[in-house]
Order: structure tokens, then sequence, then C-alpha cells
């Protein structure tokens, strides 16, 4: 209970870093002014440990083991061989479009939620990309809440796009199965069994292309949400989990320190230890913490926002990277199992303190 106790009050205080206002929030049977809790982190964890340990029930453990069993490993297997099968995923070939269709129609098939395109146009070297970024919706219960209370929003992410290690190799086979028909997959799945399941909290699965050219779709995206006034409290992105480049046991959790939004440094490390306790309690993995890379959190970061990136390490040691022989069958499929069990109880222990 002490884990999941000290991960809300992180996240909520991010959250309330990038408001414009700061207001008393209601917890339980009383109330708790977080103004305090900014400017004196430990004092205020402390305090409120001790209110909530002993009235708090625990969180609901058997629940999550029964929805993290429902990962099934034939499923992700399939949606990585379809996506490698696509002769490249580069974002300016001329196959491109067509996966994009495809995945909509597969996040359509599994998603309880609105499913649509965020079209944007990229320039480079004079040359106009007409790009698509893939959404599914996901609406929680309280968002029904007639009391006006404020619900978190948390964003699943993962790059479709793959390349060779020339990145101007624009048509050449690039089956990219760990980067990153892996994480696109997992988010398939996470979002086949998170519409089955009464979140309180707002989800978003959002499929990124132009990562491999400098984050093109997440840019894009950031920029669509400044524009609608969108709050996000925390952006889970997934890059790379099917290659256990450190061992079957391990698994990396970056979080965000010393980019543009330095101030948020101490929360994205906070839910990073988050998740290193719930990678040991549901999926038997050891989480390694390591410093944000240059990744689709890139731009969620400059804007203030809480990130956390998972990923088998493989960007430096897998000898597939960029390769025509990142294929399907060099991937441990017990293993991406594992991680994508990690990021769905990380969600339902969240969304579980969400009141």
């Amino acid at each position: 209970m002490t884990k999941l106790v000290f991960l809300i009050l992180i996240t909520g205080f991010a959250s309330l870093l990038n408001t414009t206002s700061i207001t008393a929030v209601h917890a339980n049977e009383g109330s708790y002014d977080y103004t305090a809790c900014i400017f004196s982190v430990i004092i205020c964890l402390n305090d409120q440990l001790q209110q909530l340990e002993e009235s708090e029930e625990p969180a609901n453990e058997g629940f999550i083991h029964s929805a993290i069993n429902q990962v099934n490993s034939t499923k992700l297997i399939d949606w990585i061989d379809n996506l490698s099968s696509f002769h490249t995923r580069h974002t300016k070939s001329e196959y491109i479009e067509n996966v994009a269709y495809w995945l909509k129609n597969e996040l359509q098939s599994v998603c309880n939620g609105k499913v649509y395109f965020h079209n944007f146009t990229q320039i480079d070297q004079g040359i106009g990309y007409n790009l698509k970024n893939i959404i599914c919706n996901q609406e929680g219960s309280a968002a029904d809440d007639n009391n006006n209370n404020y619900h978190p929003l948390i964003l699943i992410s993962a790059h479709y796009d793959s390349r060779m290690q020339d990145i101007n190799q624009t048509n050449a086979r690039a089956p990219g199965a760990d980067d990153n028909a892996s994480g696109v997959a997992a988010v398939l799945e996470l979002a086949r069994i998170l519409s089955e399941v009464n979140l309180k909290s707002n989800i978003q699965f959002v499929l990124f292309s132009g990562e491999e050219q400098g984050q093109w779709g997440s840019t894009a995206y950031v920029n669509y949400l400044q524009t609608n006034n969108t709050k996000l409290d925390l952006v889970m992105n997934l890059d790379m989990i099917g290659y256990p480049a450190f061992g079957l046991d391990n698994v990396v959790i970056e979080y965000d320190v010393g980019n543009k939004f330095t101030t948020n440094d101490m929360y994205s490390k906070k839910v990073g230890q988050f998740i290193e306790q719930i990678a040991l309690d549901y999926a038997n993995l050891e989480a390694l913490l390591h410093p944000l890379g240059k990744t689709d959190l890139i731009p969620f970061e400059a804007m203030g926002k809480t990130v956390i990136g998972i990923h088998d390490g493989g960007s430096k040691q897998n000898p597939n990277y960029h390769s025509t022989s990142d294929t399907p069958d060099t991937l441990d499929i017990e293993y991406f199992t594992s991680v994508t069990k990690l990021v769905l109880a990380a969600i339902l222990e969240l969304d579980e303190l969400n009141q």
C-alpha cells in the first residue's frame, strides 16, 4: 500500500506544477492541500502516508493478477508477425500509409473507445510527408462524475515506423520486429484487455509515426494536445521490449533527468521507482533504472509532463538493431509477455488509487 500512495502523490504533484492554479484535493474523508507538498515533498509524503496507511484497503492484487494472466502470447506474436511482414515501415516509404490503415483497423477491433487518425504534414528537405498517428480514447468511468473532479489521463504509446542503419534507404527491407513491432503489439494487447476493465482513469493508446526521423509524430501530437489544452498526467512509452539484452530477468525503466523541464525530474524518477517494485511483484522482473533516451517521450518532457520509458536495452545491445535480421524469430516471447504484464499491472495499480 505504501508504494501506491507514494506514486499517486508524486504524479499529483507533477500535474499541479503544470496548472495555472492550485486547489485543495479531497481524499477519502478529509481534504489535503497539495500546495505544501510541492515545496516539502518528503514531509508531505510522510504525513499523508501516516494518515492513509491505516484507513485505506489494500489494492485488489487478486484482480490485477487475474488481469495480467489475460495477456495472450499468441496474439502478441501474431501482431509482431503481421507488422514485420510489411516490406518496411519507413516513414518516407510507399508502405507507411498501408501500415497506418492496418493498425487503425487492428486498434478498432480491440479498443473500446473512439479510434481515429491524427493527421499531420512533416516538411523535410523541401518535401512534405502526409503522416498519421493512430489514437484510441478510452474514457474512464470517473468521466461521468457530476462533481467536476479532475480525473487522470494516462497516455500509453509506441512508434510503428522502422528503418535500416542507413536512414536514407527508404524502401529497403526493414522488418523492425523488436524496433518497434514489439512495442506496438504490446499497446494493442493492453488496449484489448483494458477495454474490458471498468477503469476510473482516462486512457489514450497512441501509435506514432516518424520516430526514427526525430520524433516527428510525437512532436506533432504534443502540439495538437497543447492547442486543445489537453491535460495529461503520465506518458508511458514502449520502444523495443522483445529482446532481453540484459537477460531474461531484467527490464530497463527510463526516467527523466536533466532535460528541458528539469523541475519534473523527481516525479519521473519516483514513478520509475514505483514501476521497479511492480516489476518484482507482478512480472518477476528486475528493473534497471536508466536516464531518458532520445525517444518519443522527449516532446512530452519538454512540455513538463511526467514521462516513463520501458524497453529491453536493445538499442545498444541487440545485434539486429536497424537491420534486416530484426525479425520475429530473434525475440523471446516469454520475456516480451512479462514486460507487457508489467505495464498492465502498473496501469491497474495507478487506476486503483483514482478515487
